[in-house]
This record gives structure tokens, sequence and C-alpha cells, in this order.
């Protein structure tokens, strides 16, 4: 037997996945406070909307932890990596592709996850729509 959720609830829940794209617009840390205000605001009055809320937000977070990890390996493999074999190099040319070769990485370190979460965020919004729950892959659950 299928519950029916009430439009507004959904509505709600589709709000608390969709609202993690504001960082794309450019607010800092968008991607964690839109959740958060959802939760904060609508989660304690309905127990569909809090458990997306806090779907999405634990998976912001978790994402978040992602790229700082990602960002301080950057800069390690950058001192450990292109600057040793640049500063051994003669030559401006095997400096030029090592530079372009980090560059080619971290572009792609920085795009992938990006699209699989936008992926992710659309998944839990049509979830959202129709009814059911949501869990993000990967996510790690702060928030229970």
């Amino acid at each position: 037997m299928q519950v029916r959720i009430a439009t507004q609830e959904r509505n709600w829940a589709m709000a608390a996945h969709l609202s993690a794209l504001v960082a794309i617009a450019g607010l800092p840390f968008g991607h964690i406070l839109g959740p958060l205000v959802v939760y904060l605001v609508k989660g304690h009055e309905s127990e569909f909307v809090g458990e997306h809320a806090r779907a999405s937000l634990n998976y912001q977070i978790t994402i978040s932890i992602f790229y700082v990890a990602a960002f301080i390996l950057g800069v390690a493999a950058m001192f450990a990596v292109v600057f040793p074999f640049g500063a051994a190099a003669s030559g401006s040319q095997r400096i030029g592709a090592s530079f372009f070769a980090f560059w080619c990485a971290l572009v792609i370190a920085i795009l992938l996850p990006l699209l699989i979460s936008i992926v992710f965020i659309i998944m839990g919004t049509i979830a959202a729509s129709e009814g059911r729950p949501y869990k993000y892959p990967f996510a790690i659950r702060f928030l229970r």
C-alpha cells in the first residue's frame, strides 16, 4: 500500500533537492544552505520533506568534503609532481606540457563529480515529485 503524499509536501521535498543547485549560480555554500533552509523550515512539519531534506543535505556535505580533499590532493600533486618535473626539464615545452596535463586532470576532477552530482540531484527531485523516497549514493549520513 502506497501512502499518498500531498502536493505541497512533494513541492517542498523537490525544493530540498533543487535548492542545492543554488551554488551553480555563485552563492558560496549555497548547495548546503538550500537544503538546510528547507530542513529547518519544513523538515519537522512533514516526515516526507524532512527525509528528502536530510538526504539532500547529507549528500551536499559529503560532496563538499570530497571537494576539499580533492583540492588538498591537487595542491599536493602540483607540488609533488608538476614542479619537480618542470624544474628538472630543460626547455619550456616540457614545463608547459606538465602544467597542461595537470590542468586537464584538475578540470576532469572538478567537472566529472559536478555532472554526476547534478544527475543525482535530478534523480532525487524526480523521486520527490513522484512521492517516493530517495537515497543518494555515496552519501555519508550525518543527519539521521
